[in-house]
């Protein structure tokens, strides 16, 4: 390789390990696919290191002390996106084994699509909270409200595209509208739905299973700094859930206490 070829290296690894880290990736498959990236050049000291909102590459050659490049990529948003995981995998993979050029991995992962199936997912979230709801005995109000809900936060979705949310004002949002929404309408027409039955089954989409998931899977390999963040990652959506619905609640009894 060419000193020109290290630094095209060097952005492939970052830009790999950027979309792993953003997609909620362990850190130990962030850190082995950044480190195989980089050890594909032949020099002898590369280095990878990665946490929940950071990642840190170095390549270094200590026969040639002039050629040493390191890089440091700022981690500020992250969602869980499998499919971009598996397409990182893929592209790393087709390089390693020499079917991809540089310049080629690098257009591909590049060319990776952040919310390929955000549509998807809502219209799959909605199809949760029915499926939910049915198991536990819902009505045909029940489930006629769940889906204009779920319309709803779909819409919702569509605009935390254009507007940023953070992951603990997003599911608070959510949680305060439809449990306002939810116990105005049982309020309003008592006997007609199942209100804690609804609410359960809103919030199931929100559950943030992944994080948690891949917390144990960070603890269990020895990673406990990275499994320290994702489980506090967790810990708040699962807080930004319950004080939304108890704000809800707040509002709906406050409401109601006014005009009786």
């Amino acid at each position: 390789m060419q000193k020109a070829d290290y630094k095209k290296l060097m952005k492939l690894a970052s830009l790999a390990g950027k979309i792993l880290l953003e997609s909620n990736a362990e850190e130990y498959r962030v850190e082995d696919t950044t480190y195989r990236l980089l050890a594909s050049s032949g020099l002898d000291s590369p280095a990878s290191y990665s946490n929940t909102t950071g990642l840190f590459l170095s390549l270094t050659d200590t026969s040639q002390t002039d050629w040493h490049f390191s890089n440091m990529v700022r981690i500020t948003h992250r969602a869980s996106n499998i499919q971009a995981i598996a397409s990182v995998n893929e592209v790393s993979r087709l390089y390693l084994a020499g079917q991809l050029t540089l310049d080629q991995a690098y257009d591909q992962l590049k060319a990776i699509p952040k919310d390929r199936y955000q549509g998807t997912v809502s219209f799959t979230n909605i199809l949760l909270t029915v499926a939910v709801a049915l198991l536990f005995g819902a009505n045909f109000m029940d489930l006629g409200l769940l889906l204009v809900i779920g319309l709803a936060i779909a819409y919702l979705d569509q605009v935390k595209q254009r507007v940023y949310f953070t992951p603990f004002s997003y599911p608070l949002l959510v949680m305060t509208l439809a449990t306002s929404l939810v116990l105005t309408l049982d309020g309003l027409f008592p006997y007609y739905f199942h209100h804690n039955l609804v609410l359960a089954a809103i919030l199931i989409p929100f559950y943030p299973g992944t994080s948690i998931t891949n917390a144990m899977r960070d603890f269990l390999r020895g990673d406990n700094l990275a499994g320290i963040t994702k489980a506090l990652d967790a810990l708040m959506v699962v807080l930004a859930i319950a004080i939304g619905i108890s704000i809800g609640i707040l509002i709906t009894r406050t409401g109601f206490n006014l005009f009786a």
